[in-house]
């Protein structure tokens, strides 16, 4: 069941309250004060326990709980003089001391992570025009083309959610582990143009096909023909050479583990200690103009708190949450104030105008800190205007080899935006001999629902 928490007074959402219950386990609720309990994981007699720093601390019996909305009474908070005033330090001062105590107060080490990865995206066609449309196909012509273009869908929402162990060190140069207990995904199946337009035209074009033919699709960009990153040509007449593509098509689609292995890889990659991180806050503090800090409050602790806006070329500016006691980042919120990535080459624009988020480190029971939580907030706007032919070609026929030719110039702009997150429940320090033991080997690929149910969690 999915649970709320707000104030009991504004109303409002109370996002990231630790919930924790008897049995040692919890999570955090998310940005909207959200989270979801599955009751068949816990013992009929096991507590739920709310808290946030402001608000007073609720338990509830799981067996009796069967509420949506959870309401927070407000505390006064009392804060000592002397809490606020013994570690008066300068940002220079304070951040000398995080990069002193990074080794110390992060785990580097061979970990297993039980985690929940989920991603949610947005897609939406703002032009799709093609024109100079010939074809010697009599099943391709531009009625055809006019129909498909008028029924596709403009937008297209997806979600995709996981669960696994992920097993890891910061050492490049060590492949990272995944085991993948489920995962499902949710899409708009008419709604993947590009997908479409090419079934739809290879269907008609096989059709046409000659046994012996084969095909080509080229784009005449430098005023001849070149073959697109990624395709082949493939002999009809081949049975080796098609199984071989058809294989190689098979692999990419079902190589699903490696994938998430990349996306959460990804998340460990903007960790502030590590060096090529975008957010070198840490490590590179002479890029950046750091505010003074200040005594703020972050879950049920204090923490300095002190905002970092880079000096020249830098992309990202940052909020950085540090543990006064041992000098740890806790969280890290950031944004980018510059386009990420911009080029327009060739018929060609990709725009990344957006990456923003946060990211959370908590102790777990080895006592050093490790990624708890992290989302990161995707937008890109990218364009493709350029010429485009599918040709037949038969290399068993006198004369010229081409037999059929499609050519027709596609114009093509669309926005995408999506939510990615990742929660650590457990993570736990591993012996190099345990990892090198986990086989690297997944067969879960995921499942497709028209929509989510809210019982992903269970069994986990």
């Amino acid at each position: 069941m999915n649970i709320q928490i707000i104030d009991s007074i504004s109303g409002q959402p109370i996002p990231y309250s630790n919930i924790y219950f008897s049995n040692n386990n919890g999570l955090i609720s998310n940005e909207n004060g959200s989270f979801e309990l599955i009751k068949s994981q816990l013992k009929e007699n096991d507590s739920m326990h709310i808290s946030m720093l402001g608000y007073k601390k609720s338990s509830f019996l799981i067996n009796d709980f069967n509420d949506t909305l959870i309401k927070l009474v407000q505390t006064p908070i009392k804060l000592s003089d002397v809490i606020l005033t013994n570690k008066k330090l300068s940002s220079e001062e304070i951040i000398s001391k995080v990069v002193e105590n990074i080794d110390k107060n992060y785990e580097k080490e061979f970990t297993e992570n039980k985690i929940y990865l989920s991603r949610k995206s947005n897609s939406s066609t703002e032009k799709f025009i093609i024109n100079k449309f010939k074809s010697t196909v009599p099943e391709i012509n531009q009625s055809l083309i006019d129909s498909l273009l008028a029924n596709l869908a403009k937008e297209n929402n997806s979600g995709l959610e996981t669960l696994a162990y992920y097993y890891r060190t910061f050492n490049d140069d060590i492949q990272k582990k995944i085991k993948i207990i489920k995962s499902r995904e949710t899409y708009n199946k008419d709604g993947e143009v590009l997908e479409s337009i090419n079934k739809k035209m290879e269907e008609a074009f096989k059709n046409e096909l000659k046994p012996d033919s084969y095909y080509k699709i080229k784009s005449g960009i430098f005023g001849g023909d070149l073959e697109l990153d990624g395709l082949e040509e493939v002999d009809s007449t081949n049975t080796e050479s098609i199984k071989k593509f058809q294989e190689k098509e098979i692999k990419e689609k079902d190589d699903f583990a490696k994938n998430q292995i990349r996306v959460i890889n990804r998340f460990y990659n903007f960790l502030f200690f590590q060096k090529e991180s975008p957010l070198n806050f840490i490590l590179k503090p002479n890029k950046y103009i750091f505010s003074e800090p200040k005594i703020d409050i972050l879950g049920n602790d204090l923490v300095y708190k002190m905002e970092a806006y880079p000096k020249g070329r830098g992309k990202y500016s940052g909020i950085l949450y540090i543990n006064p006691d041992d000098y740890a980042i806790v969280r890290i919120d950031f944004r980018n104030i510059k386009p990420v990535y911009n080029i327009k080459l060739l018929g060609v624009f990709v725009n990344i105008y957006q990456r923003d988020g946060k990211m959370i480190l908590s102790k777990y029971d080895n006592e050093k800190y490790g990624l708890s939580y992290a989302k990161i907030n995707f937008g890109q706007r990218a364009g493709f205007d350029r010429p485009i032919k599918l040709i037949e070609k038969n290399k068993n026929v006198k004369g010229r080899r081409k037999q059929n030719e499609i050519s027709f110039r596609m114009d093509l702009i669309f926005d995408e935006k999506s939510i990615t997150e990742l929660q650590v429940f457990e993570s736990r320090k591993i012996s190099e001999s345990e990892f090198e033991n986990i086989k690297n080997k997944n067969d879960v690929i995921p499942d497709y629902l028209e929509e989510f149910t809210t019982n992903f969690w269970e069994e986990f």
